[in-house]
């Protein structure tokens, strides 16, 4: 899978990083065009991550030297799509920042995912997780960090996890989005992951007509 991609403008399905093992209704229907319906709770948890991208990125923007919402594009001729994605902070190895309500013991499956694309990408062999709880007011929590080990930070309300490339799971995410394109050609959806997840899914009121 080679990182000389185009836009999408010659056919090829674009599919997104942040995507990578995530429920393959959701996908579908983002690529079938559905409108998005972000529950309010949702809407206000969004505002406080890009909050918190801002204010972290800016730290290892300017202290550290990394380049921020580094865009890349993987294409596979031969599977038919491209993977389009924005690194949160990049230098020698990809930072993925994930702001949570509450902060995950071990990484989620499908960010470890979405990192290894970008480590796929980098050819790097690890890059690095950092899960930071959500605040109206990000200093008070970003003020708290201690640096001084970095790229691991420490602190608390925030978890770092180095994360080393996989290729098993690679492959794993290729089939799982070449799965959704044979779906989305038959135009027939595919079966959903029906998790917790499903309240924060722009689209649930597709899977879940009865509650509208």
């Amino acid at each position: 899978m080679s990182g000389n991609g185009s836009n999408g403008d010659d056919g090829f399905i674009e599919f997104y990083a942040s995507e990578a093992l995530t429920c393959p209704r959701r996908i579908y229907f983002r690529l079938m065009g559905y409108p998005e319906r972000w529950p309010e709770f949702v809407r206000v948890r969004l505002n406080q991550g890009i909050n918190t991208h801002s204010v972290l990125g800016e730290i290892l923007q300017k202290r550290f030297g990394f380049e921020l919402e580094k865009h890349l594009v993987l294409r596979s001729n031969k599977l038919g799509f491209e993977i389009h994605g924005r690194i949160d902070a990049f230098r020698d190895f990809p930072i993925e920042i994930k702001g949570k309500t509450s902060l995950p013991k071990t990484p989620y499956d499908y960010h470890m995912a979405q990192l290894n694309i970008y480590l796929r990408w980098a050819e790097a062999e690890y890059g690095y997780l950092y899960y930071i709880k959500l605040h109206d007011e990000p200093m008070k929590i970003i003020g708290k960090l201690d640096f001084s080990d970095f790229p691991v930070v420490r602190g608390p309300n925030f978890r770092v996890f180095e994360v080393p490339y996989d290729k098993h799971l690679f492959r794993e995410t290729l089939r799982h989005f070449y799965n959704v394109k044979k779906a989305y050609e038959k135009e027939k959806p595919p079966k959903g992951q029906y998790s917790y997840m499903c309240k924060f899914c722009p689209y649930r009121y597709l899977c879940y007509p009865d509650e509208e």
